[in-house]
């Protein structure tokens, strides 16, 4: 029964698309939260270390 055979593969073929789109439109038009985008304001203290040799 090859023509239920390529039923079933537009059925699959469609819906994976549709989920691929789902899944980029929701990625893309979720806001960024600003915790994130703010790094900058974040202070790194550095300190250096004397090594000795034994």
């Amino acid at each position: 029964m090859p023509q239920l055979e390529f039923t079933w593969w537009i059925v699959n073929f469609f819906l994976i698309w549709t989920s691929v789109l789902v899944v980029l439109t929701l990625l893309l038009n979720t806001p960024s939260s600003p915790e994130v985008t703010q790094s900058s304001s974040l202070s790194i203290n550095k300190t250096t270390t004397t090594w000795q040799w034994l």
